[in-house]
């Protein structure tokens, strides 16, 4: 009878989660088919190619002049991406959520091609763009790029619901991997770089 109750009360929440999300959904999707959305699809189409124009920058201006704090500031923001961009590829085919445009196709539509092959649980141009983000802030410790870097990243989450391909569950759970894969490259490098001066003579 426990059991029975147990998994009553976690169906009932769980509709009532996904319910939830579809309706703060609707409020920043607007109308059922938004005629301009062309704004949002730009921010959303730079959350990649951003997220690896930094590690590229990087370590091109740190090989180039042998600056090895811009050759680990690289391989950090790298780590990040990789790190970030495996957590949310396993956990789509973990939990093979939807996109709200096919589980509500009367209320969103399909804004940006060949989403439809993909899981939607959680954002991966939210991860990338808050794990690029995140890095910035370790390094850069100033308000005039954290503010500018986190509005970025904000701004192309908001996008991908305004789309309508994303929930925004999806977002914050692409949000949190995002800030943890960039400070989870940061941690294992400064091990890294702790034990290979242990390992130095002097």
């Amino acid at each position: 009878m426990k059991k029975y109750l147990l998994f009553l009360c976690l169906f009932s929440w769980k509709i009532n989660a996904q319910n939830l999300d579809t309706r703060l959904l609707q409020d920043v999707y607007g109308s059922i088919q938004p005629t301009d959305v062309s704004t949002a699809k730009f921010i959303s189409s730079t959350a990649k190619p951003l997220s690896l124009v930094l590690p590229a920058g990087l370590l091109i201006a740190g090989f180039s002049t042998k600056n090895k704090t811009l050759q680990q500031q690289g391989w950090q923001a790298l780590g990040g991406f990789v790190i970030g961009t495996g957590i949310t590829q396993v956990t789509k085919r973990i939990v093979l959520r939807d996109r709200p445009f096919i589980e509500h196709p009367t209320l969103f539509a399909a804004r940006v091609e060949g989403e439809e092959s993909h899981y939607s649980f959680p954002s991966g141009h939210t991860t990338v763009a808050f794990s690029t983000a995140t890095t910035l802030a370790i390094n850069y410790r100033k308000w005039y790029v954290i503010v500018p870097a986190y509005a970025w990243a904000g701004a192309v989450g908001y996008s991908r619901m305004r789309l309508g391909v994303h929930y925004p569950s999806d977002i914050l759970a692409g949000a949190v991997a995002g800030a943890a894969s960039a400070w989870l490259s940061y941690k294992i490098q400064q091990k890294w770089l702790n034990r290979k001066m242990r390992k130095t003579p002097n």
